[in-house]
């Protein structure tokens, strides 16, 4: 049986994977809830109180609270299908990377054999490179995940719903009237889908199948299996794969269209598939290609276990995850020897392929002063 760890051990694991990471890179990570605006020195167990501005203990009783619940008391694990819990955001930043909010504060920083970086002393706002890593616990091996930023279809759902009112407006060939009424129908239709597949998503977060679909929430983008890449080799296979499922779900789609009553004719049609293949090569089939290049580069160099997840995997939000690099760790390995030096070898990879990504995995954020001095000091 799967052994699930309970918060006391998570605890743990996050101060091991912190002091790893201090170890490295001489500096600590400031755990921040980002579902309730928390953040914990993960290390000295406390917390900043927003409201006072000032860094209080943090009792035992609350942990589970502020690593894991939202503002309003809620679990914060997205991916329920396959993790049994999960915590985010741990943030590692540059301090050799940022932008002066105001104007340049000499006192703020200092000069190492690296260059110029952000000081412990820092007293004013500074925008710093942050790249954030993820840790979750899968349900059925009970592996640990540490992963990078998870691309979902939030990232495309503007164009998503652009290009279906595209096809609308297409397919109505200029008719006001006809428009608004294929409008009509389409936001009906995919409400309906989106309650019936809301509640298969329950079903599916119990333990049971998931046999639903959800269109709206980028069903059409997902991979037919979960792929884990190491080589480009591998990556052409998933792709040369994924292009013919793309290509069947695209039909699929299509057919969704007529079976619910909205005829587009063969011009709009066209259209949709057009534009829906543009965005799919987009993403996820490029930012993927990207990915796996960057982390093909980084094991040239030194090689790591990141592999690049490549799947569709529904939160509970009901939008699909499609794209990740991550690595995985035996829980029972927490406070060896060989699970610090798993994860110092393989975390480096993780920020070192995202920071050459700011698209996607890696950004410059403002950070508050006191923040900036709990990270570095």
């Amino acid at each position: 049986m799967t052994k699930i760890l309970t918060v006391p051990e998570r605890i743990r694991l996050f101060k091991v994977i912190n002091r790893v990471h201090e170890a490295m890179y001489g500096w600590k990570i400031i755990y921040w809830n980002v579902w309730n605006g928390d953040r914990i020195d993960i290390e000295s167990d406390i917390r900043f109180d927003s409201y006072h501005k000032k860094w209080i203990p943090l009792d035992k009783s609350d942990e589970g609270r502020y690593y894991f619940h939202d503002d309003e008391g809620r679990d914060i694990s997205w991916l329920r299908g396959i993790f049994a819990w999960e915590a985010y955001n741990f943030p590692h930043l540059n301090p050799y990377k940022y932008h002066q909010y105001n104007e340049p504060v000499e006192e703020d920083f200092i000069s190492d054999s690296l260059g110029k970086r952000i000081g412990p002393d820092v007293g004013h706002p500074i925008y710093c490179l942050e790249t954030t890593f993820d840790v979750r616990q899968r349900k059925d091996d009970g592996k640990i995940w540490i992963s990078s930023n998870w691309i979902y279809h939030y990232a495309t759902v503007s164009e998503f719903g652009n290009d279906i009112s595209d096809t609308l407006s297409e397919a109505a060939r200029g008719d006001e009237k006809i428009s608004e009424e294929l409008r009509k129908k389409y936001e009906d239709v995919a409400w309906e889908n989106g309650q019936w597949f809301k509640k298969a998503l329950e079903r599916y977060f119990e333990g049971g199948q998931l046999n639903a679909k959800y269109w709206a929430g980028g069903y059409l983008f997902t991979a037919s299996k979960e792929w884990r890449i190491k080589t480009l080799e591998q990556f052409n296979e998933a792709r040369d794969a994924e292009e013919k499922h793309f290509s069947n779900t695209l039909e699929e789609f299509i057919v969704w269209f007529k079976d619910n009553g909205i005829s587009l004719g063969a011009k709009a049609e066209e259209g949709l598939s057009r534009r829906m293949r543009s965005s799919y090569a987009f993403n996820p089939r490029d930012v993927a290609e990207r990915w796996c290049k960057l982390l093909v580069e980084e094991d040239k160099a030194e090689p790591s276990d990141v592999h690049l997840w490549w799947g569709g995997e529904p939160n509970r939000d009901s939008c699909y995850a499609l794209l990740t690099l991550f690595f995985d760790i035996d829980p029972d390995d927490v406070g060896t020897r060989s699970f610090d030096d798993r994860v110092s070898r393989n975390l480096r990879a993780l920020i070192n392929i995202a920071e050459k990504d700011d698209t996607w995995l890696s950004s410059f954020r403002k950070y508050a002063p006191n923040v900036l001095r709990a990270t570095f000091s």
